[in-house]
C-alpha cells in the first residue's frame, strides 16, 4: 500500500519522460499494425484510384504545409504510390496555399524517381494557383481550361511543352480529382463534382472529417482519408505499411500512455486517501 500512496505524488518529469519514450518506440521498432480492415471511406478513395482506365489522368490538389504535416503528408504518400504502382500518370496543383509545391515535391519526387516515372511525361507539379479571384471561380476555371488558368508548371515551364499536359485540358481529361489538405475544400465538390460529375476524394486531419461525412453518405465525395488511420489502412490496402501506419501507431501508445496515466494516478489518490483515514 506504501508504494502506491507514492503514484499520487510521483514527480511529473517521470511521466513527461516513459511518454516520450513510449512515443519513439513505434519510430525506431516497427511495430505491426492490428488488421481490423479498412473503413468504408478509405476503401471508397482507393477503390476510385484503381478503376482509373489507362489514358485518364489523375488531378490532385496538395494543399498542405509544415502545420498539417504529421497527418497529410502520410495521406499524399500512400496515394502517389498507389498512382505509380498502377503507372497512372497525375498531376499536381496546389491552389491557394503559396508552400503547397514544395512539400508536395519531396513527397512525389523520391516516390516517382523509385517507379521510373519522369517528370514531364508521367507527372507533373503545375504548382501555386492563386485564388484571388474567389476559389469556386479557380476551380471552374480549371475544369474548363486548365491551361488558360495556369499556363506554366511549378519550375516556369510552359505547360504545352510537357507531354503530359497535351491529354489535359479541361476536366473531362481527368479521372478524378484528390485533394490532400488540412480541411479541403467544398469548392471541389460543387464544381468538380456537382457540375461535371467527376468523382472527388478527400485526405483531411482527423478533427476535421466530420464536415466530409454528409458528402461520402451523399455520393458526392468517392472516398476520405481520416488523419493517419486513414493512410495506414490504404497502405494495408497496397499490402505496403509506410509513414501513416508508423505515425498512427505512435498516436495509440501516446493515447495508451494517458490512459495509463490516468489510471494509476487514481489509484495512488485512492492509496493516500485510505492511508490518511487509517491515520486518524
Amino acid at each position: 500500500m506504501r508504494w502506491l500512496t507514492k503514484l499520487h505524488t510521483l514527480n511529473q518529469r517521470w511521466l513527461y519522460l516513459a511518454t516520450a519514450m513510449l512515443l519513439v518506440l513505434p519510430l525506431l521498432v516497427r511495430v505491426p499494425v492490428p488488421s481490423s480492415g479498412a473503413s468504408g471511406a478509405t476503401r471508397g478513395l482507393y477503390d476510385a484510384i484503381d478503376s482509373c482506365p489507362p489514358g485518364k489522368v489523375v488531378m490532385i490538389n496538395s494543399n498542405w504545409d509544415m502545420g498539417s504535416r504529421a497527418e497529410c503528408e502520410a495521406q499524399l504518400d500512400c496515394v502517389v504510390r498507389h498512382l505509380c504502382r498502377k503507372r497512372t500518370r497525375f498531376v499536381v496543383t496546389s491552389v491557394g496555399l503559396v508552400f503547397g509545391p514544395m512539400f508536395a515535391e519531396k513527397v512525389i519526387r523520391p516516390i516517382a524517381r523509385e517507379h521510373g516515372y519522369r517528370y514531364g511525361r508521367d507527372w507533373v507539379n503545375c504548382g501555386y494557383i492563386q485564388a484571388s479571384g474567389g476559389l469556386g471561380v479557380v476551380v471552374d476555371g480549371l475544369c474548363r481550361d486548365f491551361h488558360r488558368v495556369r499556363p506554366a508548371d511549378a519550375n516556369g515551364t510552359p505547360i504545352a511543352e510537357l507531354p503530359l499536359m497535351d491529354r489535359v485540358r479541361t476536366v473531362r481529361d481527368i479521372h478524378m480529382v484528390y485533394c490532400v489538405g488540412y480541411a479541403p475544400e467544398r469548392e471541389w465538390i460543387s464544381f468538380v463534382n456537382g457540375q461535371h460529375g467527376t468523382p472527388v476524394g478527400f485526405g483531411c486531419m482527423s478533427i476535421m472529417a466530420p464536415e466530409y461525412y454528409t458528402f461520402l453518405d451523399s455520393g458526392q465525395l468517392c472516398g476520405v482519408l481520416v488523419g493517419n488511420r486513414g493512410s495506414s489502412e490504404y497502405e494495408a490496402l497496397l499490402g505496403r505499411p509506410g509513414l501513416g501506419s508508423r505515425l498512427i501507431m505512435v498516436a495509440s501508445f501516446g493515447n495508451c500512455a494517458i490512459l495509463a496515466a490516468a489510471v494509476l494516478g487514481n489509484v495512488g489518490m485512492w492509496a493516500a486517501e485510505r492511508k490518511r483515514r487509517q491515520a486518524r
